[in-house]
């Protein structure tokens, strides 16, 4: 088949597979989007994770505290648990559930003086207060014991002569007598009896707790009517230390520390060491979320992230894809908690099904479209190629010589076939001109070969008829030439190979360059060479003997076209402390601009005086190559005066 019915053949091929590579394209598509939303996820966690490094204060709690619930509405102390339905499933139990606890702050500007507490308590006879009996704790009665803001220790005691408000006083250490007998009236709680005991709301003023926020609550339970012993004491404290449980808030500092984030999409969840929420942050659009209305996070999802070890996991939440990135943060080599970035895929996932639907309804519109389009595209570039093989084949004559007159028609466009155009004729053109090349070869070896074979041949025979000894020295000196000019040959020929086998070592250029200057000077008496430039302290890295021979290959340019009397100027300057110049001036003919260009190719010569050794033009080309080799630059131009020539190399300084 031909190359347009072989593409509308593959094309029709592939347009109808495109839906099932567009459904699989989408799913990659969703799996990297979720990839990517993982990675950046943690890159978050792990930056949050490094802001709270150290901040020690921040986490400091013991598995004994109270948590303390944030709450965003009005907490109406009745005695029902209407307000506290959404927290049902986090009371805290103690004594085989004989008595639950829920301690909340409200986070309304409002009521943030508030600490709120809700007890649930099983107790089949409850015995209320006589007032006829003087003895405090001789009813049923909740204790509460607290740091003030002096750091003492404060008791009180809540009891009530049945369902309705409580009273609160203060009492001493034994907790059967007040200290003064006035009622707290800052203690406000309701007291409701329940089928299974008793329900208590209550409210007291959050300063009191402050700055040590340490609360302990107990429940005491009184033994029979008449009696009224007491028979069992509950309490969130351990009665072997008698330690005050601390209250645990979720944090305002960490809040303060991470309040840019506060308008993120995802919800930021800072834990500590024992799993407890301590700050909640952005994400305001998740409806699920790991951390809300909870004090701790779950034990299968921070488990390894508490003993150090970063993750990041999908998981499923009231039918939600909630992508959470864990993060540990250390103080030390101690990790003093976790910050969760969670974030739910809903929205990537909704645009993944819109863009598959886009995908197939696309594919059905432009189908028929696409079958035409190619169809006349495959028509269209098998002619232009037909056109182009005509075309190269008339550039080549039967004897293999370049036609200059042919041009490519396809060379004006800017498609693949134009750039193929374009190339074949660049190509074509570099082949010419090694051609070219190569026929200046034999007249260029011819020149300068004939004549010291034809000296060689006059002094043979000189010596034949008259045994001159000059004529010797004459033909000694051709054949030196001709060595010469095999030496120059081979030079360059092999000039890349024995480049690479160099060794590079750092290099002193002021100081090598200034000694050079020095000893041609010696070696060239007639002539004036003076170095310009520092003489010590520009480093860099080549082969000091490639060096001296690329500027030897300057120094023999210079000396055959200055003129006679005139000094050769070796200049080293700085430039922008990145590269070393070493400029060779000398004064004499210049040379046109169109010759510039070619200078460093090999076989080029443009000497109008010919002197005692051949010339082929190797010297430039053997300099350039060592230049390239040593990451430099070589540059010849006319100086600004118009009085000589200037070339300059470029080498980089090492770097140390």
């Amino acid at each position: 088949m031909k190359i347009g019915t072989r593409l509308l053949v593959f094309s029709s091929v592939f347009i109808v597979m495109l839906p099932w590579f567009g459904y699989h394209f989408i799913d990659r598509i969703e799996q990297s989007l979720l990839q990517g939303q993982q990675e950046a996820q943690s890159m978050s966690a792990a930056a949050i994770a490094t802001v709270l490094n150290g901040y020690t204060g921040l986490f400091d709690t013991d598995e004994h505290a109270l948590y303390v619930y944030p709450f965003k509405q009005s907490i109406n102390v009745d005695g029902y648990d209407e307000d506290w339905l959404q927290l049902k499933e986090q009371f805290s139990s103690y004594a085989d559930n004989r008595f639950s606890l829920l301690l909340a702050n409200n986070e309304l500007v409002d009521d943030a003086q508030y600490l709120y507490l809700y007890l649930k308590v099983k107790d089949n006879n409850i015995i209320y207060r006589n007032p006829r009996n003087s003895s405090l704790d001789s009813s049923d009665h909740i204790r509460l014991e607290y740091i003030d803001t002096e750091n003492k220790r404060k008791r009180l005691i809540l009891l009530t002569a049945g369902q309705g408000s409580i009273s609160a006083y203060e009492v001493r250490e034994d907790w059967s007598s007040w200290k003064n007998g006035n009622h707290i009236n800052a203690v406000y709680g309701v007291w409701r009896e329940t089928k299974l005991g008793y329900d208590v709301e209550i409210r007291l003023p959050r300063i009191w707790l402050e700055p040590n926020r340490r609360l302990s609550i107990s429940i005491v339970d009184v033994f029979s009517e008449n009696e009224r012993n007491i028979e069992t004491i509950i309490s969130t404290h351990l009665l072997d230390n008698n330690a005050l449980n601390p209250l645990l808030f979720q944090s305002s500092e960490i809040n303060t520390v991470l309040k840019n984030l506060s308008e993120s999409d995802s919800r930021i969840c800072v834990i500590d060491r024992y799993r407890r929420v301590r700050a909640i942050i952005g994400g305001q659009a998740i409806q699920a979320s790991l951390c809300h209305a909870t004090d701790k996070v779950s034990e299968r999802l921070v488990k390894n992230v508490l003993l150090g070890e970063a993750q990041v996991k999908r998981i499923k939440e009231n039918n939600e894809e909630i992508i959470v990135a864990a993060k540990p943060v250390f103080d030390g080599g101690e990790v003093i908690g976790a910050v969760l970035v969670s974030k739910n895929s809903k929205q990537i996932l909704s645009l993944q099904r819109d863009t598959l639907n886009e995908v197939v309804l696309a594919t059905l519109g432009i189908f028929f479209l696409m079958m035409v389009s190619l169809l006349l595209f495959s028509s269209w570039l098998a002619f232009r190629i037909n056109r182009l093989k005509k075309q190269t084949s008339l550039l080549i004559d039967e004897t293999g010589r370049f036609i200059n007159q042919v041009e490519l028609s396809d060379s004006n466009h800017g498609d693949e076939i134009g750039e193929l155009s374009r190339s074949f004729s660049s190509l074509l053109g570099n082949l010419n001109s090694y051609t070219r090349f190569l026929e200046t070869v034999p007249r260029m070896l011819r020149h300068e070969i004939l004549n010291p074979v034809n000296t060689i041949s006059m002094a043979l025979q000189n010596i034949q008829k008259e045994g001159e000894s000059s004529d010797i020295d004459t033909a000694n000196n051709a054949i030196k030439q001709l060595q010469l000019i095999v030496s120059s040959l081979t030079e360059a020929a092999n000039i890349d190979e024995a480049l690479v086998q160099d060794e590079i070592e750092e290099i002193d250029l002021a100081v090598l360059l200034n000694e050079y200057v020095k000893n041609s000077q010696l070696k060239h008496k007639g002539t004036k060479l003076r170095y310009r430039g520092k003489i010590n302290g520009i480093i860099i890295k080549g082969n000091d003997i490639r060096i001296v021979q690329l500027i030897d290959k300057l120094k023999d340019n210079a000396l055959d076209f200055a003129l006679p009397g005139t000094e050769i100027v070796f200049q080293l300057d700085v430039e922008q402390s990145k590269n070393a110049v070493v400029s060779v001036k000398n004064e004499g003919e210049t040379i046109a601009e169109e010759q510039l260009a070619i200078m460093f190719q090999g076989m080029v010569s443009h000497r109008a005086v010919k002197t005692g050794s051949p010339h082929l033009g190797i010297g430039l080309y053997v300099a350039h190559q060592i230049a390239l080799f040593h990451h430099g630059q070589l540059n010849i131009a006319n100086r600004g005066d118009k009085q000589g020539v200037v070339v300059s190399l470029l080498l980089p300084l090492s770097i140390n």
